[in-house]
């Protein structure tokens, strides 16, 4: 029993360290040029050791893909806990899908190569439509609570500012990887401050007074 179970955490382990091999060589190279070679290199064992435990480049694609929808979900639930006020979910949820800082690096850098493989590969494409549904479901939920709970007033529908959240996140990180290395990131609390901005109107007594449109057209010009 103990060799077997020695047996089974080396594998684990091995397939660990392929997994994380293959998340620098697409997030460097991309995912057309790598290569199992490049990735068994990387993770320091042989194509043979590769193969037992992933049948092709793609499969491990899937696999990286898989973990980082689930890393995603897990980050957009967290206001689904009854003991987080929901003033302080909403900002900590939207804060912690738009972070990266407290990741491996690489994950930004891999996202461009999962978007364009979904454009080619069904497989891609589907785990991709799936998360993002769910995803927009959790976030239009959030909205609609904040709203009953009287936290804010939204500009737009509750599905229309969860689809611009998750806009924003593809935006940045697409900003990101084309931005000059001189310039300066803009903060968490800066990117949430200018997203809820777009997403919220403002105080009622903030707003301006405005004539409605009806009252235009039956208002009599002053002679």
């Amino acid at each position: 029993m103990k060799g077997t179970s020695a047996r089974q955490q080396q594998r684990e382990q091995t397939r660990a360290r392929l997994v994380e091999a293959a998340l620098r060589v697409f997030a460097l190279h991309g995912y057309d040029h790598a290569t199992v070679e490049e990735i068994s290199l990387a993770a320091g064992h042989s194509k043979g050791a590769y193969y037992f435990h992933f049948d092709s480049k793609e499969e491990i694609l899937l696999e990286l893909l898989s973990r980082w929808i689930e890393e995603q979900t897990r980050r957009l639930r967290t206001f689904e806990s009854t003991e987080t006020p929901v003033a302080v979910a909403l900002l900590e949820t939207l804060g912690s899908l738009l972070r990266y800082d407290d990741r491996d690096a690489h994950w930004r850098s891999l996202l461009p190569e999962f978007w364009a493989q979904a454009h080619r590969n069904q497989h891609v494409r589907s785990l991709f439509q799936k998360a993002y549904a769910r995803w927009l479901e959790l976030l239009k939920d959030l909205f609609e609570k904040a709203e009953r709970e009287g936290l804010l007033s939204l500009a737009v529908a509750p599905d229309v500012a969860a689809s611009l959240v998750l806009a924003a996140h593809d935006g940045f990180t697409v900003h990101w990887r084309l931005r000059p290395a001189t310039d300066a990131e803009p903060t968490l609390p800066q990117t949430l401050g200018a997203l809820m901005s777009v997403l919220t109107l403002p105080p009622l007594e903030q707003r301006p007074t405005t004539i409605r449109p009806s009252a235009r057209r039956t208002a009599k010009p002053k002679r």
